[in-house]
């Protein structure tokens, strides 16, 4: 699996924030018993947790005007979830200035952080700045949410926040029990499909549910529950993606 670029990312994203409306309501502490986060959809499915991860994304407003105000957020980022050492790497085109921050938490996860002004390197380019959070097997980077988000807050920057659950199946997987993995999710979470596609051995499902409080308006329709699924050849496993909103990795 290749992971879309941090910058590709943000073009896209930007995109989307010109051209839809996007609500987010933090789920993690919500103290209503029928709300359901990304980590009880991906329950749903039976798979074998192999990522978890968190994605930010932020345009920054004209108060930033400098790549170092930017970084700063960054660093702060870093601070709050206490991760002390961490690797700084700064690029310079004709059209893009960046920042690259990387470290771990003490728990194991990875951190990548990257600020940047696309357009015009003297400040009046666009301003990004992206947060990855990406761990292993028990979903400690979702966990993380709420500390990234306050930090966001306090510069009141806000962020679109992503979040997604790889899992695995051993084999290739029958259409029978494709359908069956896709329709126990949808169901446990009370979610109606919006819009679905198969192609090859690629399907993927959007759709909507009032138990996640997530949302990405498009064309009208309200999208918080995302799913992919392919199988893998060489490996000889079948890949589920579940996400909230938009699955944004490659699959």
């Amino acid at each position: 699996m290749k992971k879309i670029t941090f910058i590709l990312i943000a073009i896209i994203l930007s995109a989307a924030i010109i051209g839809t409306t996007y609500y987010y309501i933090s789920t993690s502490n919500s103290s209503d018993g029928n709300k359901i986060s990304i980590s009880d959809a991906f329950k749903s499915s039976g798979a074998k947790m192999v990522i978890n991860e968190l994605y930010f994304f932020v345009r920054a407003n004209d108060d930033f005007k400098k790549l170092d105000d930017l970084t700063a957020v960054c660093e702060d980022v870093l601070k709050t979830l206490e991760v002390s050492d961490y690797s700084k790497n700064s690029t310079s085109t004709d059209t893009l200035i960046k920042s690259d921050l990387s470290g771990s938490t003490k728990d194991g996860v990875k951190i990548s952080a990257m600020a940047s002004i696309v357009g015009n390197k003297t400040g009046n380019g666009d301003k990004y700045i992206t947060i990855d959070a990406t761990e292993t097997v028990n979903g400690s980077a979702l966990l993380l949410r709420d500390k990234i988000e306050d930090v966001f807050s306090k510069y009141e920057l806000k962020a679109v926040v992503n979040s997604c659950i790889t899992g695995t199946y051993e084999g290739n997987l029958q259409d029978s029990q494709l359908e069956n993995i896709c329709r126990k999710i949808l169901d446990d979470s009370d979610a109606k499909k919006v819009d679905s596609l198969r192609q090859e051995n690629i399907i993927s499902v959007s759709a909507f549910s009032p138990m996640i409080e997530d949302k990405l308006s498009i064309d009208g329709k309200n999208v918080n529950l995302s799913l992919a699924i392919r199988y893998n050849k060489i490996e000889n496993k079948t890949y589920l993606w579940v996400a909230t909103p938009v699955v944004n990795t490659e699959y």
